[in-house]
This record gives structure tokens, C-alpha cells and sequence, in this order.
């Protein structure tokens, strides 16, 4: 027992100090008004524990070095860099006061001696000097009041800061994918039951002619090959080889951007700024002649005057282009270079010696002399924007006056030299926009805050006026738009913050007013009400959000958007070359507003602010949607239908998932599933082309998905079987009906991050499923006898098709996909036209493409931390598609309305490059 006793004082003294071992953070704890509030909850992330303060704000808390406390529901946070005893802690916020002797005046008049103010301006013996000490410098200004009383002014102290930072950037671009085309037939058809090649001196248009094998060059002197004329190959001659006609190439284009601010801040706030913006740029096309320059140029001023907050800016964008793609120009160009026979070289010269066209057929067109435009730039454009704003806060008031004026102008030149297919004259055409766009708001902002409640009301008026003119010089017409509207909108904002409740409501009102409209609106209702509960389940920073509103709105189409694209419905698609966009709509007035009503349902969850789930449904009930409509030779806009559009996205995103000690992982998901349904067309415009062409278009059709393709199909009896004809092909009907839908099924997005210490990768990729669309380039590349599978398959013999004839009976009859001795109209392909069977072109539209890949680095260059960023990144590297030729995603002729028509589209891009930033 000895031996025991002998251990008790150090058990003791481990009790004493295991008692004192906890550590404590203390302070006063601020509400998102900066003020001390009491019964606020204080959250230890690391530990899980919380307490909430006292009447003054004041809270202790258990806490450890290094630990985050967060507070008024994570908007705050604090890293413990102290920590204290409790006893200390208490002991600290006990006032301390010395024992202070007892005095009387008499005893104080008794010892006291006589003090002379030696700063007194009355008689001095003293001057004052810089070198009178040494903050003399803080003083700006010293006035004398009254009597020996001085005023004295601070000089404030201004630093005057330059920092900015400088991004430089190449990119090298490619093609993604294109259409297979074949590399063994020439140019040429069957004559008297054999296969002829045809020269260019023939017009002929087809790739039906012999094996390219069986040929050679003679060598002698022809206008339209170096090499000469190919005849059979015979003995000793080597047989001719394919031509390559890609128009594509590696090309290279560069950015680079520069950064300057400069700014005066005093000791409170800054007072103010300048920043300026310079970049240039080029964009290379992978069309090696065709290219665009862009320089642009923005000033921008911040300063703090009496109160007010002044901003203004200056932005100036030019851009300079070889030519753009506004008549299908490149779209042109590419369909030239995929239907070209192999047999003849585009790159050998667009010129004869009689000074016309050099291309394989009067038909057709050379690429390299569609491109080989007489000006440098077909395309300027010129856009300056001036912008001033003022704003004042008065406690709990806010005013904000914002103008800004825009002046746009765009130059467009359209040249087709003579000997043009469809152009045999040529023609030139300028169009000039000019765009005139002023705008104007004020916003009054009044914010109440009673207890938990938060009161905001807020009005704001907004004026906008536009201008735009419009002229073509080959028509010599002149269209004149202008629009004068107005927005005013009324809002009360109503926000509840509990301990573990946060609700909140928006209920406004906007008038919508336009000089183009026949009728104005003045009920144009809006609401939101949404509800949170904090910390749910007792678990901290973990919240569910409930949201729910409706919103009408109105609106009207932009008058500087052109409608011109819309006149390729007025062509068959064998009569795309002579598309060329001349007419622009008559008038944007005596139209009725777009009414828009939005209703939405959504819900989110939060886990600690990295676990983040969102689901959100919505519908829009849009009325009175505006179309373009040709009436004879007029180009019109109508109000014409009813749709509605409902969608339904979901977001899930995992944040700084932390691997290791410098390890973390982000991943975020969403979701996003649509359909537009036509609800009502009005009287005599159902089924409406809205783009396209005349035999395959995009309709208006009641009840059916906005933008649903048409086009012909077989024909099929009552049972869906096909009806095959008399000569043993499938029967093509001669009426139309709807044949795809482009909507899909749905589209998923993913975005990975991944950092270690300074470096970062980036991973961005997407998977659309459904969705259909109509291969009218694979139709095209069929019936000139240029696709792969017309080169794979034209030799098929004895082949049956699968169907019954009109009598019923089981069809049996054998054909030949290209019979010698028929007509070359005859075959497979080219019996149906150049658009075949339009439904037999329809193909999924489904795709996976990896968008972007990108690794970055941020390095230490000096003593700003980080301020050397170096990122290598790739764009577009995968691609899968379901449907063959190009990307999916790309539009007819580059439209916005051209989703789901593939007649040459242009692929899209591949590229790779490197980017180099620099802050000073």
C-alpha cells in the first residue's frame, strides 16, 4: 500500500492539470448587419459543437488551434489562430480598478504648482516646423477658433496602386468529323452498257463512271487537267491516281489580352479607379484563306464623389473578316469539295484561259475560286458603347441612375464572280447595318429590417429606344426599324431569418409599353415564395430549400435581328445554289407583344456546403409567338401560335472532396429534359415552313413538337407494310408528313476538377440521347453517286426488297442497284432526286463528346503569390455520334432554327492550344 501512496501526488497533479487541458476560443459575434446579436449560434465545423451568445453578442466556445467557427449560417467564419483557459478567459471580462487615494482640492491647491500651457498660441516662444515631430506630415490644415482654441484638419493618406495582369493564348484547330465519300469511281455514266468517263467540257454532274484503276493520263495539252485527258489503261501505262479535294487544313489562331488598373485608395476606401481592357485577336478557320481579326478596347472609370458611386465605361469592338458565312458562302464552298469527282483537282486553278470558272461541270463550282473574293475583308463591323452610372445610398435608401448608348455598324459584302453556278452575270451585293441603341434606368431601393424580418421595396423604370437601318445595294432597298419601350416594375422583397428557418417572398408587377406594339400591358404580375430549414435533421450547415414561382411577361422581337436566312424556304434543295439573302422583314410594328407565362417548382439540398442537390421543373405558356411569313414578294412578320415549353433539369455537385493533405476532388452533374408542344396556329398557317427548304423544312404544326422535320417517306398499306412499284423499288409517295423530332430524350453534363498544390485539371463532357435529325448531305452525296456506300454498293445485283405489291401479293421482283444498261436516272439512288426519300435519310442524332480537357498551373513569380498561370487545354477531343457525317450539334447554314436539318453542315471544330497569364 506503501508503494501506492507514493504515486498519489502525480495522479493528482494529471487530474489538476487534465481539468485545464480544454481550450477555449472567446469574442463578440456579429449578425449579417454587423451587430452584436444575441442568441446567435456559433458552429465549431471541426468539432461539431456550437454555442450561442449572450445579450452582447458574447460567446465561449471549445476550440482548438486551427479550427473554423462559422455563424449566421455559414455567411461567416472565423480560423482560431488563440486560444485561452476558461478561467482566464472569465477572469478577463471581470472589470479590473486600482485602489485610488483620497483626495480634496484644498490639499491639491496646496501642493499643485502653477502649469503653464506651452502650446498656448497667446505670447508663444515657439514656432512650429516640419521637423516639429514626427507625424507633422498628417496634419492638412491648422485654424486658430476661439481664444487659445485650435481646429486641426487630418491629412488623409493616399496610395496611388498599378497592378493588372497580361493572358496570351494560340490555338490550333481541325476538323471533327465528315461525310465518307467514295475514292474509286470517276466522273462520268453508263453509256450503251458501259461505264464512260466524262469530262468537265460535258457538264457532266455524276461520279458514275469507271474504276479509277482502269484509267490513265494521256499527258497531252487539256484545259482542265495538267496531267491530260484519262483514257482505258493499256499496257506499260500507270493508272491514274484519286485527287485529293479536302478543303481543310491545321491552322493556327491567337488571343492575347491586357489588363491595367490603377486606382487611389485612401485610408477608408478606395476613391478612385481606371481600368483598361486591350485585346486582339485572330480566329483561323480550318478553311486555311478565310479568317477574322478582332481588336477591341474598353476604358472603364470608378470613383467615390461626395457620396456618390460613378462609373463609366467606354467599350470599343472592330472585327475585320475575310468573309462570313451570312449567304452559306462556306456551306457552299464544302458541298463543292465533298461532290467534286476524284478524277478532277480544285487546287490545280480556278481560272481557264477564256477567264470562266475551271470546275468539273457548268453545274458546279471550284471552291478556291468561291473563296477568291477581289476584297481582303468582305466583313467589318464596328460597335462602340458608352456607358455612364451614378448611384447614392442614403441608410436605408438606394438610388441608381444607368444610361448607355450603343452604336453599331456591320458591313456585309456578297460577291459571286461571274460564270457562278446560278450566277453566270455574278453578283454583288452590300449590306449595311446601322444600329442606333440608347438605354436608360433608375432604380429607387428602400430596405426595412425589423427583428427577423427584412423588408426591401424596390421600383425600377427602364427606357429603352432603337434604331436600326437596314440597306442592300443590289435591290436598292432601304428598311428603317425603330422601336421606343418601356419597362416599369414594381417589387417588394420579404425575407424571415430564424434560427433554423429562412423564408422569403418576392410579389411584383411590371407595365410593358412599345410604340410597335398595338397594344400595351400594364398586368404583368410576378411571384416567388421559397422556404429553408436550417441544419436539418440536427445536423450542422445541412439545409432544404422549397421554392415555388410565377412570372408573366411580355416582349417583342429584336429589331436588329435579321430575318433574311428565312427565303432558303422559298428553294427546293436542288436549287440551294441560288439561295442568296436579299429580303429583310417589311415592318417589326402592329404586332402583338410575346406574352410569356413561366411557372417554377424547385428544391435543393445542402450538406456543409460541399454535398449540393438541386431538381427543378418549369413551364412556359408562350402566346401570340411571332414568325416570318412570305405573302407574295414580302417578307412579314405575324403573330401566329401558341406552344408550350416544359422542361425539367436536376444539378448534383460534390465540392472540394479532400484526398490526402493536398489532394481534392469537385464533380458536379446535371440533367436537362424539354419538349415544345404547339398548342394553336392560327387560321390558314398550320404546317408553316420555318426553315429548310421547300420538300424537307422544319413546320409550325398544331400539336406537334415546334420545329418537327417534314418530308416524303414510302409508302406503306394499312398492315405498315412497303409498297414496292412496278420495277422492283420501294414506292415513294408524293405527300408529306412529319418524319423527326430533333427534340431529345434528354442531355447530361459532367465537370470534373481535380487540384493538387498548384496544378489543376479540368475534365467537361456531355451525352445527349434521342433526338433525331434529316441527313439531307448523305442524300446529296448519293444521288451524285460521290457517297461511300453509293461507291460500296452500286455493284449489288439480284437484290429484293422487302415489301408487297399494290395488289397485296409478296414483292419478288430482283433488281440491280446501278444496271449499265439503264439510264443513270435509273439507278438506286438517282431515281427518287437529290433529296431521295426523305424519311429514309433520318438518322439519331444521340452523341458523347468530351468538350473540353484542361491542366493548369499557378506558380510564385515574385511576391505576389501565384501570379504566373500557364494552362494547356483541348477542345472537342472525342466525338461519338450516331448518325454519320457531321457533328450533331452543328445547324443548317449556321441558323439558330436550323436544328435538326443536316444539308452540309459544317463540322466542327478540334483544337488544341496553350495559354500563358501574367498579374503584376
Amino acid at each position: 500500500m506503501k508503494k501506492i501512496y507514493l504515486f498519489l501526488p502525480l495522479f493528482v497533479a494529471q487530474l489538476v492539470f487534465a481539468q485545464n487541458s480544454q481550450q477555449y476560443s472567446s469574442g463578440i459575434f456579429l449578425d449579417k448587419d454587423k451587430k452584436p446579436k444575441a442568441f446567435l449560434k456559433v458552429f465549431n465545423t471541426s468539432t461539431g459543437v456550437y454555442e450561442e451568445t449572450d445579450a452582447e453578442g458574447f460567446a465561449i466556445i471549445p476550440a482548438q488551434v486551427y479550427d473554423t467557427l462559422v455563424w449566421n449560417n455559414g455567411k461567416n467564419t472565423k480560423v482560431v489562430y488563440g486560444v485561452q483557459e476558461l478561467k482566464s478567459i472569465l477572469e478577463n471580462r471581470v472589470p479590473k480598478k486600482s485602489v485610488e487615494a483620497i483626495t480634496s482640492k484644498d490639499y491639491d491647491s496646496l501642493i499643485a504648482k502653477v502649469k503653464l500651457d506651452e502650446y498656448s498660441i497667446s505670447n508663444p516662444d515657439y514656432h512650429l516646423s516640419k521637423n516639429s515631430d514626427p507625424y507633422f506630415y498628417k496634419i492638412r490644415k491648422l485654424k486658430q477658433k476661439n481664444g487659445d482654441t485650435l481646429k486641426i484638419k487630418k491629412q488623409e493618406q493616399n496610395k496611388f496602386i498599378i497592378n493588372g495582369s497580361f493572358n496570351t493564348s494560340f490555338e490550333i484547330r481541325n476538323r471533327n468529323s465528315i461525310p465518307q465519300t467514295q475514292n474509286r469511281y470517276v466522273q462520268g455514266r453508263s453509256q450503251s452498257g458501259n461505264l464512260i468517263w466524262r469530262g468537265p467540257e460535258t457538264n457532266e454532274i455524276f461520279s458514275y463512271g469507271p474504276d479509277i484503276s482502269t484509267l490513265a493520263y494521256n499527258f497531252q495539252p487539256y484545259d482542265y487537267d495538267i496531267n491530260g485527258q484519262l483514257i482505258p489503261i493499256s499496257s506499260g501505262m500507270v493508272s491514274a491516281k484519286p485527287y485529293d479535294n479536302s478543303l481543310f487544313s491545321t491552322t493556327v489562331g491567337f488571343h492575347n489580352q491586357l489588363q491595367i488598373n490603377t486606382f487611389i485608395k485612401g485610408e477608408d476606401q478606395e476613391k478612385i479607379r481606371l481600368s483598361l481592357d486591350l485585346g486582339q485577336h485572330k480566329n483561323q478557320t480550318y478553311f486555311i484563306s478565310q479568317y477574322d481579326t478582332n481588336n477591341t478596347f474598353k476604358a472603364k472609370v470608378n470613383a467615390n464623389v461626395l457620396k456618390f458611386k460613378i462609373q463609366a465605361l467606354f467599350h470599343l469592338d472592330e472585327t475585320k473578316a475575310t468573309n462570313t458565312n451570312r449567304a452559306a458562302l462556306f456551306n457552299r464552298a464544302y458541298q463543292e469539295s465533298l461532290l467534286t469527282p476524284i478524277s478532277f483537282s480544285n487546287n490545280q486553278g480556278s481560272f481557264l484561259a477564256n477567264t470562266q470558272q475551271r470546275s468539273y461541270s457548268l453545274l458546279g463550282d471550284n471552291p478556291e475560286f468561291l473563296f477568291a473574293q477581289n476584297k481582303r475583308y468582305n466583313f467589318l463591323s464596328n460597335q462602340k458603347k458608352y456607358s455612364l452610372n451614378l448611384s447614392r445610398r442614403w441608410n436605408r435608401f438606394n438610388f441608381e441612375i444607368n444610361q448607355s448608348y450603343e452604336n453599331d455598324y456591320f458591313k456585309n459584302i456578297d460577291f459571286y464572280k461571274p460564270s457562278t453556278n446560278g450566277f453566270p452575270k455574278g453578283l454583288m451585293n452590300q449590306r449595311l447595318q446601322n444600329n442606333s441603341l440608347y438605354n436608360a434606368s433608375i432604380v429607387g431601393e428602400y430596405t426595412l429590417d425589423q427583428n427577423n424580418f427584412s423588408h426591401v421595396f424596390r421600383f425600377n423604370s427602364i427606357v429603352n429606344d432603337r434604331h436600326s437601318d437596314v440597306s442592300h445595294s443590289s435591290q436598292n432597298s432601304v428598311y428603317n426599324y425603330q422601336r421606343t419601350s418601356q419597362d416599369h416594375i414594381f417589387n417588394y422583397d420579404l425575407r424571415f431569418n430564424g434560427n433554423d428557418l429562412v423564408f422569403g417572398a418576392n410579389l411584383g408587377n411590371s407595365f410593358y409599353v412599345s410604340n410597335t406594339s398595338y397594344k400595351n400591358k400594364y398586368w404583368l404580375p410576378k411571384s416567388t415564395l421559397y422556404v429553408s430549414f436550417e441544419d436539418v435533421f440536427g445536423w450542422n450547415n445541412t439545409h432544404v430549400k422549397f421554392l415555388g414561382a410565377y412570372t408573366q411577361m411580355s416582349s417583342e422581337p429584336d429589331i436588329t435581328r435579321s430575318f433574311s436566312s428565312y427565303s432558303t424556304t422559298l428553294l427546293t434543295a436542288q436549287n440551294a445554289y441560288q439561295y442568296f439573302p436579299l429580303r429583310e422583314a417589311e415592318t417589326f410594328k402592329n404586332l402583338s407583344t410575346i406574352d410569356i407565362a413561366e411557372s417554377k417548382a424547385g428544391f435543393s439540398f445542402t450538406y456543409r456546403y460541399k454535398l449540393i442537390f438541386e431538381v427543378d421543373y418549369f413551364t412556359k405558356k408562350i402566346t401570340n409567338d411571332v414568325f416570318p411569313v412570305f405573302e407574295g414578294n414580302r417578307l412579314l412578320l405575324k403573330n401566329l401560335a401558341d406552344h408550350t415549353y416544359k422542361g425539367l433539369e436536376l444539378n448534383a455537385s460534390y465540392n472540394n472532396l479532400r484526398i490526402g493533405q493536398y489532394f481534392t476532388i469537385s464533380n458536379r452533374a446535371s440533367f436537362y429534359q424539354y419538349r415544345d408542344i404547339v398548342d394553336r396556329v392560327y387560321t390558314g398557317y398550320n404546317d408553316l415552313p420555318l426553315s429548310g427548304f421547300q420538300d424537307v423544312y422544319k413546320t409550325l404544326s398544331e400539336g406537334e413538337v415546334l420545329g418537327a422535320v417534314v418530308g416524303n417517306y414510302y409508302e406503306t398499306n394499312a398492315a405498315g407494310q412497303t409498297i414496292i412499284d412496278d420495277f422492283g423499288f420501294p414506292l415513294k409517295s408524293i405527300k408529306k408528313k412529319i418524319i423527326a423530332d430533333p427534340t431529345p430524350d434528354f442531355v447530361m453534363k459532367f465537370n470534373h476538377n481535380f487540384n493538387y498544390k498548384i496544378f489543376a485539371l479540368n475534365i467537361n463532357w456531355e451525352w445527349k440521347k434521342g433526338g433525331q435529325l434529316w441527313n439531307g448531305t448523305q442524300a446529296v452525296l448519293d444521288y451524285y453517286g460521290r457517297s461511300k456506300t453509293s461507291g460500296d454498293d452500286r455493284n449489288l445485283k439480284n437484290y429484293v426488297f422487302s415489301g408487297v405489291h399494290a395488289n397485296g401479293s409478296p414483292n419478288q421482283t430482283a433488281v440491280d442497284f446501278y444496271d449499265p444498261d439503264q439510264s443513270v436516272f435509273e439507278n438506286r439512288w438517282t431515281r427518287y432526286g437529290i433529296t431521295g426519300v426523305a424519311e429514309s435519310y433520318v438518322q439519331d442524332a444521340d452523341y458523347i463528346r468530351i468538350n473540353s480537357i484542361s491542366l493548369g498551373a499557378k506558380f510564385n513569380a515574385g511576391r505576389a503569390y501565384r501570379n504566373l498561370g500557364i494552362s494547356l487545354f483541348v477542345n472537342n477531343l472525342m466525338l461519338w455520334q450516331a448518325n454519320s457525317g457531321a457533328d450533331p450539334s452543328q445547324n443548317f447554314y449556321d441558323l439558330d432554327s436550323g436544328r435538326g436539318l443536316d444539308f452540309f453542315n459544317l463540322p466542327s471544330y478540334k483544337s488544341f492550344g496553350c495559354m500563358v497569364s501574367f498579374q503584376f
